[in-house]
């Protein structure tokens, strides 16, 4: 049985595996050591200003992983992340739901997100969500990363 609930500290080992699975599929390489280094201690850093990080885990293994980081204004859609096993059957739009409830419940004015330009899977749910594109952006990170914003408004 699939189960979302806010990540613990036991996760991260789990978190890893997923999201570097993830990045292999794209011919890329996580570093959470030194260019993702919240995903060391998800939970408190995004709690730290009120956001929050959750899992989907069945029997101890993690399957998907999202998360929103609050700013002044915004929120900050981050880390989604969905199992090839778990992907469209709706988790990672839960996810993403979940996410925009916290910042509405945090009023706050809209959901960004930055999501790589070969996540095109991704972008597809992220537009038929409500989000528009904004921009794009070069990371120079080890995975010469580049990615498109994206928004939504939620007051």
């Amino acid at each position: 049985m699939l189960l979302i609930r806010p990540t613990i500290s036991s996760d991260v080992p789990g978190i890893l595996k997923l999201i570097a699975e993830i990045y292999a599929e794209y011919g890329c390489v996580l570093d959470a050591e030194k260019e993702d280094t919240h995903l060391l201690n998800p939970g408190d850093y995004f709690r730290a200003n009120g956001g929050e990080f959750w899992v989907i885990e069945e029997k101890g293994n993690i399957l998907a992983t999202g998360a929103v980081l609050l700013h002044p204004d915004d929120a900050e859609l981050k880390s989604l992340y969905v199992h090839p096993s778990l992907r469209r059957q709706g988790w990672g739009r839960r996810l993403v739901e979940i996410a925009i409830a916290h910042a509405r419940g945090a009023e706050k004015l809209r959901l960004i997100l930055w999501s790589d330009t070969r996540f095109t899977a991704a972008h597809q749910l992220y537009k038929h969500l409500g989000f528009q594109r904004i921009g794009m952006r070069e990371l120079h990170d080890s995975n010469c990363s580049v990615e498109f914003g994206f928004e939504m408004l939620l007051l």
